[in-house]
């Protein structure tokens, strides 16, 4: 079974996920207040969705041309030790998704014979999974078009456009402003960052308008005022993970 874990192939360490994986569902983040005087309680909804948390179970085996397990178990852990923030997760269980996963806290190994090792990685999910044929393509993006979500969750997209000047982008009504834009920006909606087209400089200043675009369950539609400015969009519709 074949996982894919921030870009690295973890069949290269030998480490191959456990088939009877369970996913647990994401659960809504909600404050239960006691009132002294009421009964029950008051719920309040803060409007998000809890992180996951999971156990991963993997086996590790030894690989042809290799000596010893000890050098695969040594680099899978030194590799895992180093995914502490939300990277890119996929495995063959559910193939049209990709998840964001980190370690949350210590793995542990246990060898079973010289061949073979088991290895238990704590993982905290981000709570939505995305869909692959959305998570990365881009598409042209025409100012007033209209299309339909594929998703069950509320997007956010990737915008880019391509032009010089001042532009006014709406998003579904709402609008979102730069100004002085000089070649073209990308707007990350979900990570609430605007860049250059290489995506190395911070194009921040370049904004005068808050909160950053959302795509709605159902028809969206997005414009912009400058027609000198061409566009793309990444949708990265999701679900519940």
């Amino acid at each position: 079974m074949s996982t894919i874990w921030s870009g690295k192939d973890l069949n290269d360490f030998g480490m191959r996920l456990l088939a009877e994986l369970k996913f647990d569902g994401a659960e809504r983040d909600i404050d239960e207040i006691e009132i002294p005087g009421r009964d029950g309680v008051v719920v309040r909804d803060n409007q998000r969705f809890n992180p996951v948390i999971q156990n991963f179970k993997f086996t590790i085996s030894l690989l042809k041309g290799k000596s010893n397990l000890e050098s695969q178990i040594k680099e899978a852990q030194s590799f895992i030790s180093g995914i502490y923030s939300f990277k890119d997760f996929s495995w063959d269980g559910e193939p049209n998704y990709i998840f964001k996963a980190k370690v949350d806290g210590k793995s542990s190994t246990t060898r079973d014979n010289p061949w073979i090792a088991s290895v238990d990685v704590p993982v905290k999910l981000f709570p939505m999974k995305y869909l692959k044929d959305t998570y990365s393509n881009a598409r042209t993006l025409k100012s007033g078009e209209s299309f339909q979500s594929k998703g069950t969750q509320v997007a956010y997209p990737i915008i880019t456009l391509t032009g010089t000047g001042n532009v006014t982008l709406t998003v579904n009504g709402k609008t979102f402003i730069l100004k002085n834009v000089t070649g073209g920006v990308v707007i990350d909606c979900e990570n609430q960052v605007v860049t250059d087209l290489a995506k190395k400089n911070s194009q921040m200043d370049k904004v005068y308008s808050y909160p950053f675009p959302a795509l709605k369950i159902g028809s969206n539609t997005i414009s912009w005022d400058n027609l000198a400015f061409t566009g793309t969009i990444i949708e990265r519709w999701c679900e519940l993970a």
